[in-house]
């Protein structure tokens, strides 16, 4: 479970990436990427207030598939089975179907996506949150 008070990074425990948004994108559906803390290109993504927030992490066309985009999306107020997370032994994960998690590349810059949870090298779907001090 994510914690119910304070804000938080969502970092990989991998290469030390934090998860954060490119701003690239057009639109409201701004793909989740990884950065380093002085090359993040969005104030902080605090995962424990998305579920209260109006944007939320959001998979792609809102299929539950592996290899899909996680993007950041306006929150659903029906249909909300790709946009609700929890985090278990490492893994972010997809409460709908825990067997898809967070998923990235070794690459600054690399796209999120939700892949199928490896029992084996699985470096690249583990993550760990750290408390927000007022710097990364």
């Amino acid at each position: 479970m994510f914690p119910s008070e304070g804000y938080f990074y969502v970092k990989s425990q991998k290469n030390g990436l934090f998860v954060s948004v490119d701003g690239e994108d057009e639109g409201d559906d701004d793909s989740q990427k990884v950065y380093s803390c002085g090359v993040m290109k969005m104030d902080i993504w605090f995962l424990s207030k998305l579920q209260w927030a109006s944007i939320m992490m959001d998979i792609e066309g809102g299929d539950l598939k592996s290899d899909k985009r996680v993007l950041q999306y306006n929150r659903k107020k029906t249909m909300t089975h790709n946009q609700r997370w929890g985090i278990r032994d490492g893994f972010v994960y997809v409460v709908a179907d825990p067997r898809l998690v967070l998923d990235t590349q070794e690459d600054e810059g690399s796209y999120i996506t939700v892949a199928v949870k490896k029992s084996e090298e699985n470096d690249l779907q583990q993550w760990y949150l750290e408390p927000y001090e007022g710097d990364c």
